[in-house]
């Protein structure tokens, strides 16, 4: 049973509200703790920002890190009617010669016209596919198969290097079977196997196919082309082992174009741009959550962090660190790329940076990309790119406890959230004391309510006998 109350009806004093304002100010000790929840949820969630303004800027750092990843190359075609070409960044430069003979082509047959699609017309039995290279795929057409739409299905089930469809030409036999090749062998089918007649009495019928000579019939063919006045052949019309790093996607015969392969300086300095900003993202951001405003005497959540200040230092120690072994730039400023002395970040000196990717565009890729495709060394081994890699993964990789590799930021993420735990069960702890505080409070002030009702009613009692006896005197 919960203690009684009565809150002041004896005494005249609100007790209730003087219980409430007594637990306020037993509990300060409490709010305080919240206040430093409040502060550390607001390090956490600032720690999250800038972390994912990291991630950002390691993920355009993971992407350049390789010469494979960040140098462009292009084609340029003389007439793009003859061929198209796509350079990636093993291919060299130079401009070739590409003269197009005659194009790959695929097989294709078609059948005589029939009546029905869907009819079971067709005799039963198997029939075959023979490649010319010595492979010969056998078919199976059992009752309920044999209509042309069952053929062209057992067809495309089979392991036949063809494909087959039907086309309606509208005429009164309006369904002819169309088998086309995959590549460009010359394929041979075989109907004769279809033999047994089908079980609706419509008499023995077997596709017949028309051949050369008719205007339906293709011939597989392989492409023929010239390249630099080498003739070569290939089975089909993209071709990617003739020009290293290059694809060719021949498109018409009886003509020549020229095939110019150079270095695509815009892609590169499209990259380079990229990274720059995402510097400047992450850094500014830093810079944000750091600095104190000595105007107003106003500081952030994460202002004097140490943390921070290591990441900070670390970013701004690679911007002015030479790379060790490149070919010709081994700084940005060589480049072009230069650093706010009071800010950090960075800026691109766009005539300076162009120059550079023209009088020496490897040594730029150089750059960022040295190296980048060897694991186990030194960070200065690495180019830039590889190096900011290492050095945000050390401050972004995830946290596992007891692991070596956890971020710095993440750490501290961890940290702070652990002590925010501990407030929590503090709180808890507080919290059963206060409840305990409050129901002895009630108890006492509920005793003195119920002495003070108790000393009145006595009080009443001998007024009233003592009233009585002087009125019977």
């Amino acid at each position: 049973m919960g203690t009684i109350s009565f809150s002041g009806l004896a005494s005249g004093i609100d007790t209730q509200s003087l219980i409430t304002q007594l637990m306020y100010l037993e509990r300060a000790p409490e709010r305080l703790l919240q206040t430093k929840q409040t502060k550390l949820q607001s390090q956490i969630d600032l720690y999250k920002q800038i972390k994912t303004a990291l991630t950002e800027f390691q993920s355009s750092a993971q992407s350049i890190k390789t010469s494979s990843t960040f140098k462009g190359v292009k084609a340029e075609i003389g007439d793009s009617s003859v061929l198209t070409a796509s350079a990636s960044s093993t291919a060299m430069e130079g401009v070739h010669t590409v003269e197009v003979t005659t194009l790959a082509r695929s097989q294709r047959q078609v059948s005589v016209g029939y009546a029905s699609a869907s009819s079971l017309t067709f005799n039963t039995g198997s029939f075959t596919i023979d490649d010319g290279t010595g492979t010969v795929t056998t078919i199976n057409i059992a009752e309920g198969q044999n209509s042309l739409n069952g053929i062209v299905a057992a067809i495309n089930d089979s392991d036949a290097n063809v494909t087959a469809s039907i086309i309606n030409d509208g005429s009164g036999t309006p369904y002819r079977l169309v088998v086309t090749g995959k590549d460009t062998k010359n394929y041979t089918i075989d109907f004769s196997g279809l033999s047994t007649a089908p079980a609706g009495g419509t008499g023995s019928l077997a596709p017949t196919l028309l051949g050369p000579g008719d205007p339906t019939y293709q011939a597989g063919t392989a492409a023929s082309f010239k390249v630099d006045g080498v003739s070569i052949t290939r089975t089909s019309n993209t071709v990617t082992d003739v020009l290293e790093g290059v694809t060719l996607s021949l498109l018409k015969e009886g003509s020549a174009t020229s095939v110019a392969i150079t270095n695509d300086a815009d892609n590169v300095t499209e990259k380079i741009n990229s990274f720059v900003k995402e510097f400047n993202d992450a850094l500014t951001l830093i810079n944000k959550q750091t600095v104190y405003d000595s105007t107003g005497k106003t500081s952030s959540a994460l202002s004097g962090d140490a943390t921070l200040r290591t990441v900070q230092t670390q970013l701004q120690r690679l911007i002015t660190t030479p790379v060790s072994g490149v070919s010709s730039f081994s700084t940005l400023a060589s480049i072009g790329i230069t650093t706010d002395s009071k800010t950090g970040t960075l800026s691109v000196d766009a005539t300076k940076l162009s120059d550079a990717l023209k009088n020496d565009f490897e040594g730029v890729v150089d750059l960022f990309t040295h190296n980048g495709d060897t694991a186990g060394l030194a960070d200065d081994q690495y180019g830039l790119a590889q190096q900011f890699n290492l050095v945000l993964d050390r401050f972004t990789h995830s946290y596992t406890e007891g692991s070596n590799l956890n971020g710095l930021i993440e750490t501290r993420i961890s940290g702070l959230t652990n002590s925010i735990k501990d407030i929590d069960k503090q709180i808890e702890s507080m919290e059963l004391r206060m409840e305990q505080r409050e129901k002895v409070l009630t108890a006492k002030f509920t005793a003195m309510e119920t002495l003070i009702s108790t000393l009145s009613a006595q009080g009443s009692s001998m007024i009233n006998a003592i009233t009585s006896a002087a009125v019977s005197s």
